[in-house]
């Protein structure tokens, strides 16, 4: 199971840009975070060190403020002239996504309906 020191280690020996895990005051929170994220949407992944390491990056890039619009839905903001476009965002690490693949949270399909008998009225 991966530990704040185990993966502050991998991030330091294999992570070029880290900058936002090292200006982070919060990284137990950041691995916790990423740690219970990667449970639900890979359950039947192990979570290693790598994983939990590039989510806990992608989490505190998050907590930028312009960020912070997107997670509320703002699409764009416009002061005069100026205007800012926001694209929606990914839940998941690009990294860990390349390497697991798609989210349990996107694998899910609907159930088909079946009707059996009866009538439409």
């Amino acid at each position: 199971m991966p530990t704040l020191e185990t993966v502050d280690l991998w991030i330091q020996g294999n992570v070029l840009d880290r900058s936002a895990w090292d200006r982070s005051s919060e990284k137990s929170i950041a691995v916790l975070q990423a740690e219970r994220n990667l449970a639900r949407w890979y359950p039947d992944s192990e979570i290693t060190d790598e994983f939990v390491a590039y989510q806990a990056i992608w989490e505190l890039q998050g907590m930028d403020p312009a960020l912070k619009f997107q997670k509320q839905g703002v699409k764009s903001v416009s002061e005069g002239e100026d205007r800012i476009d926001y694209l929606a965002r990914d839940k998941v690490a690009p990294d860990v996504r390349e390497i697991l693949g798609p989210p349990a949270y996107e694998l899910i399909e609907e159930a088909p309906v079946i009707l059996e008998g009866g009538r439409l009225i």
